[in-house]
């Protein structure tokens, strides 16, 4: 791989992914050792392991213990997959800053007004509570952890059971 652009783990990753897509690593298939990419591709047994862990991070392989390392799913679904979620979490803080904006149009308004303020902000909520329930779900089925802990919001709906 020697001449070639880039940290040699990225070029290993970009090599394993189209490897992949290719059909040559079939789906639910485990892939070649540390050693035997090393030896396959010239380059050493750290970066084989840097660039296979990267993969488990991007939810494309999967490791079990004494087995060795699987394909778990395809680049394009792995990438889509956190593209969706990124997304999702662009939703759960937009929902957010509507929340701090109607509670600060609260200053001047009527009762009536208020009232309906305080209706729209527990509406919000709710739909905070299943977005953020459901994204917790997803990041849990891809294989990450949710990155923002979790509101009250989410544990309401799941206590309610409209996490759904």
């Amino acid at each position: 791989m020697a001449g070639k652009i880039g940290p040699e783990y990225q070029r290993l990753i970009a090599q394993i992914r189209a490897s992949i897509t290719s059909g040559e690593y079939p789906l639910g298939e485990a892939i070649p050792s540390t050693a035997a990419l090393a030896k396959s591709t010239g380059v050493s047994a750290p970066v084989v392991r840097r660039a296979v862990g990267q993969l488990q991070a991007d939810g494309i392989l999967e490791g079990h213990a004494g087995k060795g390392v699987f394909v778990k799913a395809m680049p394009e679904d792995a990438d889509q997959g956190r593209r969706d979620l990124a997304g999702l979490s662009r939703q759960v803080s937009e929902l957010e800053e509507r929340f701090a904006d109607l509670a600060g149009r609260g200053g001047g308004a009527s009762d009536g007004e208020l009232s309906e303020i305080r209706a729209d902000i527990a509406r919000l909520q709710e739909a905070q509570g299943r977005l953020e329930v459901n994204l917790i779900d997803l990041y849990g089925k891809m294989g990450y952890d949710y990155p923002q802990g979790g509101t009250e919001h989410g544990a309401k709906a799941v206590r309610s059971g409209r996490a759904r």
